[in-house]
């Protein structure tokens, strides 16, 4: 065997090792096979004979490694890459690419990933995984200074822990945090957005499917069996049908599950971590979370303040954005100017921390100068900037109705007027769940809560 074969055998070896997926293209970026171990993530059907910007089209020449590989025919070993799929789908991936090399020259190139995060799941954990640790959690405030010192206490137990908090809070964050410092870092991590998926898909996919249980249905396993040994994060929890939530009750007082189809009874050893973002006492009195069900969860509970409560983070994380989005969109953004300093320390914040994310990263795509003014946050925070009148603060209550004095039934008016002006000024739910900071399942979920 010539030398050249030899060397790109051993060298896919050795990148084999430890992988999710290998892919081969040819020169050309076109996919040529594709194995894959996470069954609910592309198919080989889906892939093959589709170039490689299909799938992944926010990247370019450069900023894909295979496509660098190709053009230059050096190999790429362990690179971190944040990407979003043509699914609309967040992925983290460390990528190994090497070239296949014919005679000198390129004529492919075979890419080995290891995933850390698909969408709302994260499928790697660990203290090498790079998972959120408390570190990571940017604050100087007294409330969530005292949030991250329970944090680092309960993260040595094993008790289930409920956290409650606004959407956009950081609830996932906390939950990596409770993971990756507590003694099941080594452990998988896994994250399900239970308003992400359709009621009629949630039980499949905690529960796992036996081939043949339905139309279609193959042999996969449940998220309890995905995260046995570690962290089982379910965020959302309060979306999930009640009949769901006595299954799911069931599986956690037995420590047993079933897949659907199936019957072995099969053990699992797995933290819960479940979060809510409606105040859990509304959820019970709606009936729209079982009070059993609370109360095997919440035996360790965790308030997340939103961001209209801990003002003083907000210079602190939109310098952090900022500095985020300069390394990324390769700019030199150096902050705001003083007029939206003072805007955004007043605006509410109804979507949190990932509002401001939003807004900022927003402003990057349209800045031309060294600082972020008011034209380049007009279009996302525009419904409140164009107001004459003075700027909302937290501590104005909206109007009730006389004779009224529910808190919920204020928090709910101001929501549905929020959503009514961001549908009326944005015309599409996509556009209006990116400017107010939600995800676009939270919001359609908001629209039918509230009839709108």
């Amino acid at each position: 065997m010539p030398d050249e074969y030899l060397a790109q055998v051993q060298a896919i070896i050795r990148a084999c090792e430890d992988t999710d997926g290998v892919l081969v293209v040819d020169r050309n970026g076109i996919i040529r096979d594709h194995r894959i171990a996470m069954d609910y993530y592309w198919q080989d059907k889906e892939t093959v004979g589709r170039h490689i910007l299909e799938l992944y089209p926010d990247l370019d020449e450069e900023s894909s490694t295979i496509l660098r590989v190709l053009r230059t025919g050096q190999a790429i070993y362990d690179q971190r890459q944040e990407i979003t799929n043509s699914r609309g789908e967040r992925v983290v991936v460390d990528a190994t690419t090497i070239p296949l090399m014919v005679g000198g020259r390129v004529e492919g190139a075979v890419d080995f990933a290891r995933f850390y995060v698909v969408g709302q799941r994260i499928v790697r954990g660990g203290r090498k995984g790079g998972l959120s640790s408390l570190d990571r959690i940017i604050t100087r405030s007294p409330k969530m200074e005292e949030l991250k010192r329970r944090v680092r206490s309960v993260a040595l137990l094993d008790s289930p822990v409920l956290i409650f908090g606004e959407t956009g809070t950081g609830k996932e964050l906390v939950a990596e945090s409770l993971h990756s410092e507590g003694k099941r870092a080594s452990g998988p991590f896994v994250a399900q957005n239970c308003a992400a998926i359709p009621t009629n898909l949630l039980e499949s996919i905690f529960f796992g499917t036996e081939k043949g249980s339905y139309t279609g249905a193959v042999t996969r396993m449940g998220l309890f069996e995905a995260a046995d040994g570690g962290t089982l994060f379910l965020d959302e929890i309060n979306s999930m049908d009640v009949s769901l939530q006595a299954k799911l009750l069931k599986a956690l007082e037995e420590k047993k599950v079933r897949r659907l189809g199936g019957s072995q009874a099969i053990p699992f050893d797995v933290r819960i971590v479940a979060a809510v973002n409606e105040p859990p006492q509304d959820l019970l009195r709606a009936g729209r979370l079982r009070e059993d069900l609370y109360y095997r969860l919440g035996v360790v509970r965790l308030n997340l303040p939103p961001l209209r409560e801990r003002r003083e983070d907000i210079p602190l994380l939109t310098k952090y954005f900022i500095e985020q989005y300069n390394r990324s969109m390769k700019r030199h953004v150096r902050g705001l100017t003083e007029a939206v300093e003072a805007r955004f320390l007043q605006y509410p914040w109804p979507g949190n921390v990932r509002q401001l994310r939003n807004v900022v990263e927003g402003a990057f795509a349209v800045a031309r100068g060294e600082l972020l003014g008011e034209d380049e946050v007009a279009d996302s925070l525009g419904l409140w900037m164009e107001s004459d009148a003075p700027a909302p603060t937290a501590a104005t209550p909206p109007t009730l109705p006389e004779g009224s004095l529910s808190l919920t039934h204020a928090v709910e008016e101001y929501e549905k007027a929020l959503i009514r002006q961001a549908m009326a000024r944005w015309g599409s739910i996509s556009a209006a769940a990116r400017n107010l900071g939600l995800s676009r399942q939270n919001l359609k979920y908001k629209l039918q809560k509230f009839d709108l």
